[in-house]
């Protein structure tokens, strides 16, 4: 059976993106990782064209490229990619770095909330960009 789709995870923090990572797995999606932007171009400039769902960390700021400027590159190598940004502040993303129509998930977060998001962006049902909260 075909994956569902590839998903590119870029997480600095490791628990969180190996946690992610095996959750999709989970859901049979096809997944690659990335502990920074840089490592996220990488991968983007070799699979970009056929990502699904980039999972960009707005708070990854090491290397070169941050994890808002990986999910630039990824809309320009590939215009119907999904993004969704990850953040321990998402109200401090500034608008003008963000792509549009792309949601914001407050760090920590179930997992789950990823999957449930990935469904909707995927068909359709994000209309907006939002800030969604993790549960306590």
């Amino acid at each position: 059976m075909p994956r569902q789709a590839l998903i590119l995870v870029v997480a600095s923090d490791g628990l969180t993106r190996r946690t992610t990572v095996s959750n999709l797995q989970c859901y049979d999606y096809e997944v690659l990782s990335a502990t920074n932007g840089d490592e996220a171009a990488a991968l983007l400039r070799e699979h970009g064209r056929r990502l699904s769902v980039l999972v960009a960390d707005a708070d990854a700021r090491s290397g070169a490229v941050d994890g808002l400027e990986a999910a630039r590159i990824a809309r320009s190598l590939n215009p119907k990619v999904n993004v969704i940004y990850t953040s321990r502040a998402p109200h401090t993303i500034p608008a003008s770095r963000k792509v549009n129509g792309a949601p914001v998930l407050r760090i920590p977060y179930f997992p789950q909330q990823i999957i449930g998001i990935i469904a909707n962006l995927r068909h359709g049902a994000v209309q907006a960009p939002a800030a969604i909260e993790a549960a306590a």
